[in-house]
């Protein structure tokens, strides 16, 4: 099975101050992706993870996520696991909350619910196309703020639409990380 079948992803993940890595899962608890933290290791520890690979199988990458540096806003790109344009997520600032959108192939997809807590739905003008929900990952897990999370997609989300959406969550939290180590 591959990282494109489930209709459940289950993201476990492994975090320390040089990676930010997850085990992807289907819905019945069978491995079926990785994701590696990239970028050199003096980087990653001064700015925390920038860059996560997706991998399906040993050495074959399907996903890329980027944190792109730059002033303002929080900006990543997607990118397919040759490094070709996939998608690009910006976090916007407005009134009183925290806008998240995806930009996929023009196509505007929103993130809304509560992002940090990671129970919110994925929405395009077509509708629901993924929710997101947090799962309870043990009390040391969350004292480490390891994350385990669940992604239901909608049964009309294509190949390259369902990588963008898996992006687009890795993505999240790595703004989340970002924003953790502001704080810290």
């Amino acid at each position: 099975m591959t990282i494109l079948e489930p209709a459940v992803l289950v993201f476990q993940q492994t975090k320390n101050i040089m990676k930010n890595d997850f085990a992807i899962m289907d819905g019945s608890g069978a491995q079926v992706a990785h994701v590696e933290t990239g970028g050199s290791s003096l980087g990653r520890f001064f700015a925390g993870s920038r860059n996560l690979t997706v991998f399906d199988g040993p050495e074959n990458p399907v996903l890329q996520v980027k944190d792109t540096m730059g002033i303002g806003r929080d900006r990543m790109e997607i990118l397919d696991g040759q490094g070709g344009h996939l998608a690009s997520l910006v976090k916007r600032i407005t009134f009183f909350k925290t806008r998240v959108t995806l930009d996929y192939q023009g196509e505007d997809i929103d993130l809304i619910g509560d992002l940090w807590g990671f129970n919110f739905t994925i929405e395009s003008s077509a509708g629901v196309l993924a929710t997101v929900s947090r799962q309870w990952s043990g009390m040391g897990n969350a004292m480490l703020g390891k994350s385990t999370y669940a992604v239901q997609f909608a049964q009309n989300v294509d190949a390259g639409r369902r990588l963008a959406l898996i992006g687009a969550v890795l993505s999240l939290d790595l703004i989340r990380e970002k924003e953790n180590r502001k704080s810290s």
